[in-house]
């Protein structure tokens, strides 16, 4: 199994195990969900990120992402149709 099939696997596991009860125990809305999204972001490149190269990681993460939601998305539809 490559390292992407196991976070592809996994994440979505831990991302309700830290979100769920923060919504559900606690009362926590999106606002909340992001604050942990920023402090985790922060704290991944805090620890794989050399000092100077936060904007073009940063930059990359986002763009990464922001593929990634579109190609979920369009399989979600695809799926759903």
């Amino acid at each position: 199994m490559t390292p992407n099939e196991i976070h592809n696997r996994d994440v979505p596991q831990i991302v309700e195990s830290i979100i769920r009860p923060m919504l559900e125990e606690a009362g926590g809305d999106t606002t909340d969900i992001l604050v942990v999204l920023e402090t985790v972001i922060t704290g991944v490149m805090l620890y794989c990120v050399l000092d100077g190269g936060d904007d073009e990681v940063g930059d990359a993460l986002l763009e990464r992402v922001k593929v990634r939601l579109a190609e979920l998305r369009a399989r979600r539809k695809a799926k759903n149709n």
